[in-house]
């Protein structure tokens, strides 16, 4: 009895732990990048008061750009929309070789076979900045989590101190509708306006004109 106790446990345990990785494999969507050397200590960080309680505190950290270790300084920032959490960046030893993953924004959650994205309202203002988006990252794409699920690819959001990832998520498609993809676009002034993607109806072309 006793023995039969503990393959219990030890199989529980294990299907835990399946589940567990399983389903954060579901969020992996930022690509790793091979690096020599590990980075170096991480700095201490005093965070400030949060503006709101709907802030997320994204906390510094080493990360790797131009083939260089570069200190990202932690700052308050909105997530992208309800049900975004922040993933933090992450540095993998494998036997000597370093990995690095970039930290980005992440659903919290599985995607329900027939729950369909739906976006947060635009804002009010419309988001301009100065500082060009980096080129849009090719995405470790999860296993379809049902059918028919559509992938909306991930995109540059800006935080007010800088561009950071929004990684893509399943979803379900609505009837009649398909999904224009976010993007910025480069103002005749210079600056970079953000475009947030959305569902429009089939027949209707962003450019306004229907389907012939």
């Amino acid at each position: 009895m006793r023995l039969m106790r503990k393959i219990v446990l030890a199989m529980t345990l294990s299907l835990f732990v399946s589940i567990s990785v399983e389903a954060r494999a579901q969020f992996r969507v930022m690509p790793g990048v091979r690096v020599a050397g590990p980075p170096p200590a991480l700095r201490h960080e005093l965070a400030p008061v949060a503006p709101s309680y709907r802030h997320q505190w994204i906390a510094g950290y080493w990360g790797w750009r131009g083939g260089a270790h570069l200190w990202i300084g932690g700052h308050w920032a909105l997530p992208p929309g309800p049900g975004y959490v922040w993933e933090p960046a992450r540095w993998e030893d494998t036997n000597g070789s370093y990995m690095f993953y970039d930290g980005h924004w992440r659903i919290a959650e599985q995607v329900e076979p027939m729950q369909v994205y739906q976006p947060p309202p635009p804002p009010v203002a419309q988001v301009v900045t100065e500082v060009e988006p980096p080129p849009p990252i090719v995405e470790v794409r999860p296993a379809m989590p049902f059918v028919d699920a559509l992938w909306l690819p991930g995109y540059w959001h800006w935080s007010g101190h800088r561009h950071v990832w929004v990684g893509g998520r399943w979803s379900a498609r609505p009837e009649g509708h398909v999904w224009e993809a976010h993007r910025w676009d480069h103002r005749p002034d210079g600056r970079w306006a953000q475009q947030p993607g959305h569902w429009h109806p089939e027949d209707h072309r962003p450019d306004g004109r229907g389907r012939r």
